[in-house]
């Protein structure tokens, strides 16, 4: 994101237990970053994210799947990375963010954000 002048500032969170470790609260305090957390049991509050675990379970991981009755792990993870290069950078997304661009258009098309002063 960095690359592309994108400053983070904020990540908003499910209550997964991965999001309340000391390590990830650590990484973010490191970078500088803000963390807030979605109200538990309102999955809509984070609908986009829901929505692209949705996209990745039925274009990926379900194709996946129906090849093999039993797909091995580093198959699973090279037909995602496949999957992710292909959503990123040539997959047309018609959201009203992204106005059929791709993601990696819609983040190389970024201005440099002013950081915030902390005073």
């Amino acid at each position: 994101m960095a690359r592309h002048g994108w400053l983070l500032q904020r990540v908003s969170t499910d209550n997964a237990s991965e999001f309340t470790s000391a390590i990830f609260r650590q990484a973010l305090a490191h970078a500088g970053v803000r963390h807030t957390r979605i109200r538990a049991g309102r999955p809509q509050s984070n609908g986009c994210v829901e929505r692209v675990h949705q996209t990745i379970l039925e274009e990926c991981f379900r194709p996946t799947f129906a090849r093999a009755l039993i797909p091995r792990f580093t198959a699973l993870r090279r037909d995602l990375a496949q999957y992710l290069q292909c959503y990123n950078h040539d997959r047309a997304h018609t959201g009203r963010r992204t106005q059929g661009r791709t993601p990696a258009e819609v983040l190389g098309a970024a201005k440099t954000r002013p950081q915030k002063s902390s005073r």
